[in-house]
């Protein structure tokens, strides 16, 4: 009977340097993968970890990491646990409607069992060509074996594979030993004529790095992205080499996988193009923006009515609060505005615009950035603007000292927008809290307020006024 460490060994503690090449090692195996950790107080064992494969049909899709099995669940892997030896079931499997030949592997450590490893192969793949070729199964049982012995001599590199992946099994001399269908449809478009088995690569990549490995020694995982032209259209592929090595880490044979990646490559420099279109097109309606406040500035100084004066500058006031939306939009690659940015810009725009008047703004913060959405944005930025104007009309005099001043914060999940007015020292002011509900500014106030669903308060003091508005932050906001 097979010895088992009373003091637990964690499995996963010992693979580390391998967990994370499951995914990989499940479709270079062509197999499902499962790794069980004995539970010796249980007599039981614990599912911790498991792979299925992409590039060929997997016998499962369910996740069931951390599952407890018991003898009566599946005696082949408590007959493992005792005799200490592999064992392997060809027949009388059937999953999913698929027949299935299992592999159980027992992982030891100081000659005790610590783990398990159990390979499930759909045998209508692999009793087919190519998977029932005699180095396609040679090299997947090395790679068992490397496995469970701790050997193997991949670190630090483990992309999964993925959909139409091409895999090859080369030797030392570049002699294609093993290719699937992906493998063998895509060196056929680069001109290759018939079956590329038995043939002898023609690739600089491969023997670029046989010579790394006669130069140092050192089998390693290795890979690259490269760009080759082909009949005058560039095409793009990622390649990577998986050393398999014998004895004192002689090179015995390679994995070497291909894709293609000339349509994500396209796609990708579309997506740039698209990227900086559209932040040109933000840098040009911003522009545009402070183009027509500009227009309306001109307009204005032509005007005699104080009041029509009034009603453009607050046209003006509101242009410039989206134009600093686009202007944020402008620098970022994703739909995100910094608001606390818009908000020191137009803070310091009615700065500008009310110097003549004895007023002192402040602004207050708890955060450097807050990012919302470019919709959320605007609306934030208006109501913002339309806060201040009326803090400057109702609250700024031209014969009292006056102090505006514009909070923004986050709380939790909530962002708070308030905005302060007061007569500084003077007791006798009465303010207009009204902020007269049938005018424009009022109206723009609640409606944007309930896009984004926000809470309004008006706290009226002695010499001063304080409009408060709690908004949640969306998911939709960075």
């Amino acid at each position: 009977m097979a010895r088992i460490k009373k003091e637990t060994t964690y499995l996963l503690e010992e693979l580390k340097d391998y967990v994370p090449y499951l995914s990989l090692i499940s479709d270079l195996l062509s197999a499902d993968i499962y790794l069980y950790q004995p539970i010796t107080d249980l007599s039981a064992v614990i599912l911790i970890a498991e792979a299925h494969p992409k590039l060929v049909p997997p016998l499962s899709l369910r996740q069931e990491v951390g599952k407890l099995i018991f003898l009566e669940d599946d005696p082949n892997l408590f007959e493992v646990i005792n005799t200490g030896k592999q064992k392997v079931v060809k027949s009388g499997i059937i999953i999913g409607g698929f027949p299935v030949e299992e592999e159980i592997h027992p992982i030891k450590k100081d000659n005790s069992i610590i783990g398990l490893l159990k390979v499930q192969r759909n045998l209508l793949v692999h009793g087919e060509f190519p998977y029932n070729s005699r180095s396609y199964k040679e090299t997947s049982q090395w790679l068992i074996r490397n496995l469970t012995r701790f050997k193997l001599s991949w670190k630090g590199y483990n992309e999964p594979l993925i959909e139409g992946e091409g895999i090859m099994i080369l030797d030392r001399d570049g002699i294609v030993l093993f290719a699937n269908m992906s493998a063998v449809r895509l060196f056929r478009t680069l001109g290759e004529v018939g079956n590329i088995w038995g043939k002898k690569i023609k690739d600089s990549f491969f023997y670029k790095y046989i010579e790394n490995f006669v130069e140092t020694g050192i089998p390693r995982v290795y890979g690259e992205e490269t760009f080759e032209e082909y009949d005058e259209e560039t095409r793009s592929f990622y390649r990577r080499i998986f050393p398999l090595t014998k004895g004192d880490q002689n090179l015995w044979r390679l994995f070497y996988l291909v894709r293609e990646t000339t349509e994500i490559k396209q796609k990708e420099r579309e997506l740039k193009f698209k990227s900086v279109l559209i932040k040109e097109i933000h840098h040009r309606v911003k522009n545009n923006l402070q183009t027509i406040a500009s227009l309306l500035r001109i307009q204005m100084r032509r005007l005699d009515s104080e009041s029509a004066k009034h009603a453009l500058q607050e046209s003006i006031n509101r242009i410039n609060s989206i134009a600093y939306v686009h202007e944020s939009l402008s620098k970022f690659e994703e739909d995100r505005v910094d608001i606390i940015e818009v908000a020191e810009k137009l803070l310091n725009a009615f700065k500008q615009t009310y110097e003549h008047l004895p007023c002192r703004f402040g602004f207050y913060k708890n955060k450097k950035s807050i990012f919302l959405s470019s919709k959320k944005a605007t609306s934030v930025s208006l109501i913002m603007n339309e806060l201040l104007q009326n803090a400057v009309k109702h609250g700024a005099y031209e014969d009292l000292e006056a102090e505006i001043n514009l909070y923004i914060y986050q709380e939790n999940q909530d962002i708070i927008l308030m905005v302060e007015n007061k007569v500084l020292k003077s007791e006798d002011i009465s303010f207009d809290v009204s902020f007269s509900k049938g005018s424009l500014g009022f109206q723009l106030i609640n409606i944007l307020n309930e896009e984004i669903k926000g809470k309004l308060e008006i706290d009226k003091k002695t010499n001063g006024l304080i409009i408060k508005i709690t908004f949640p932050k969306g998911e939709e906001d960075a």
